[in-house]
């Protein structure tokens, strides 16, 4: 089966800075300290999901009240996500972390999510269908949530970095747009999932049916 999924309005990811240039999405490098710059990935992908939930779910709005649209506002959040979203030692390297810490930042604003986790174990032989992966990540995106993704070894895909964190905002099939360092690009998520030597994951901050 072949899945096609994608943000209903991904425009809402656009960050103006300061000169008036556009990014879609956010970069870690927006951090003036350097160890969240080197391992501020997690929180930013974090980030840019809370902010496009709270526009896009009425429900959701506590996650980023405030218009963000600037890159000076985004700072702001991403350093509020940054005190629940919180690397470790070696970044945020488990996507189980991320799930407990997304639920955290929510919880400090009143809300109560659930996300949800696809994990991917480094031995190729555990992994499941990758139709199963895709099933995911359609059944987020169908909720309009975008997707947290979680790489420590890019395989054969080069368009991704090592040990990383980014936001999936469409599937189309093998292919997904992902926002990396505030731009926008297309991998191959079922080479990736093939060829990948490390575990990783994906996660859901509004969960997702069974798949």
């Amino acid at each position: 089966m072949t899945y096609r999924a994608s943000l209903s309005r991904p425009e809402l990811l656009d960050i103006r800075g300061p000169e008036g240039q556009v990014t879609r999405g956010a970069d870690q490098d927006w951090y003036s300290d350097p160890w969240q710059q080197r391992a501020g990935c997690g929180p930013t992908a974090a980030s840019v999901i809370f902010s496009y939930l709270a526009r896009t779910h009425a429900d959701l709005l506590p996650l980023c009240p405030d218009d963000v649209s600037g890159r000076a506002a985004f700072v702001e959040l991403m350093c509020r996500v940054w005190d629940y979203v919180t690397p470790i030692s070696h970044g945020l390297n488990k996507p189980d972390l991320m799930v407990d810490d997304m639920a955290a930042y929510a919880g400090s604003v009143g809300l109560e999510l659930s996300p949800a986790l696809f994990t991917v174990p480094a031995a190729r032989t555990k992994r499941l269908p990758y139709e199963q992966a895709a099933a995911f990540v359609a059944a987020s995106l169908e909720r309009d949530c975008p997707v947290a993704f979680l790489n420590l070894h890019n395989g054969l895909e080069k368009r991704l970095d090592w040990w990383h964190w980014v936001t999936i905002t469409a599937l189309d099939g093998d292919k997904v747009t992902i926002l990396d360092s505030g731009a926008e690009l297309e991998i191959d998520l079922r080479l990736w999932y093939q060829t990948s030597k490390k575990r990783g994951g994906l996660v859901a901050a509004l969960g997702v049916d069974a798949c």
